[in-house]
């Protein structure tokens, strides 16, 4: 049996809609973690959007990234970054994109259906010799909150059994877990309504090195909207910059 599925058998998809629920369902995600990597012998995030925070669990995969495997430890960020900044930039731009497909794939769904789908994809880490090597990353969602959004989110870290072979990229892929379909990952479609005609106006704008006072001249509206969009296109890409932005946007084909 699949192992995400051992894990996901575990956990429901109802809202959570009180301070002393939500900790209540933390706590029992937090222990069910702990023990899961132990038997996975991998390394599990568990990410809450909502707080802002993850939670880093370590089975013998630890090792890899040199990591203390007696416990876990807490982190103000829902991005584990002593983890990325060992991914080869290539495979981590890949892994972006293809969570933001995975998210917006998610949205359009029943929240009980949300449960039965994860990602799977390969990337070259650096392990402990410094050395790039294929590991196996798995992502997916246990809770929603109480106005059924995404709240806590879990990516797996583990070796990987399968051969690299040709393969191009990161092989991602969103993998149904109840029926083993799989969903390749190549053109982006559940991202095609990710920015609206005017978030994408502007960043085509952005993209020629226009500032924003030239962009609110030329489309007749204020500075203060400009800098709006750019702040929503930004949440919407999960980026840091304008940079970061128009690479992700063309590379999800919206411009």
């Amino acid at each position: 049996m699949n192992p995400i599925t051992k894990l996901e058998d575990h956990f429901s998809f109802e809202s959570v809609d009180s301070p002393d629920k939500r900790e209540a369902a933390l706590k029992d995600v937090i222990n069910m973690m702990k023990e899961y990597v132990k038997i996975d012998h991998s390394v599990a995030v568990l990410s809450d959007l909502a707080a802002n925070k993850s939670y880093i669990f370590t089975g013998n995969f630890g090792s890899f990234f040199e990591m203390d495997i007696s416990g876990y430890l807490t982190i103000d960020s829902i991005w584990e970054e002593d983890i990325y900044k060992r991914i080869h930039p290539e495979d981590l731009f890949e892994r972006h994109l293809l969570e933001l497909e995975f998210f917006n794939f998610l949205k359009v769904l029943e929240p009980e259906e949300r449960l039965n789908y994860s990602t799977k994809c390969k990337i070259r880490t650096l392990n402990s010799k410094k050395e790039y090597q294929h590991i196996l990353h798995r992502s997916f969602y246990v809770k929603n909150s109480s106005e059924g959004g995404l709240w806590l989110a879990v990516c797996l870290y583990n070796y990987s059994f399968e051969k690299s072979g040709s393969v191009r990229g990161i092989d991602g892929r969103i993998v149904n877990t109840k029926t083993g379909e799989n969903l390749y990952v190549d053109t982006y479609v559940n991202c095609i309504n990710l920015l609206t005609s005017r978030e994408k106006e502007i960043l085509v704008l952005i993209s020629k090195g226009e500032i924003s006072k030239e962009i609110a001249s030329q489309l007749n509206i204020s500075i203060n909207t400009v800098n709006r969009h750019r702040q929503n296109i930004l949440e919407k890409l999960n980026v840091n910059n304008s940079i970061e932005a128009v690479r992700t946007a063309d590379a999800l084909n919206l411009l």
